[in-house]
């Protein structure tokens, strides 16, 4: 027995439009996208916690309140 975590991978929530979230697009060094998608942020990723002005650019969005 190992005390180790187990590793489990995050979920994506819309996995047909993974190419078009933070996440990826921030991986592909699209940062003018990437910034453009966080001007003014209402949702909060569960996964990764980048925030961003629709639920369609995270994979598990969640509101996010300044």
């Amino acid at each position: 027995m190992t005390d180790r975590l187990i590793n489990i991978d995050n979920l994506c929530t819309d996995p047909e439009n993974h190419t078009l979230h933070i996440c990826e697009l921030k991986k592909a060094g699209k940062t003018v996208e990437v910034e453009a998608l966080q001007k003014n942020p209402t949702f909060i990723c569960g996964n990764c916690a980048q925030k961003a002005n629709a639920k369609g650019a995270l994979c598990a969005p969640g509101p996010f309140h300044n």
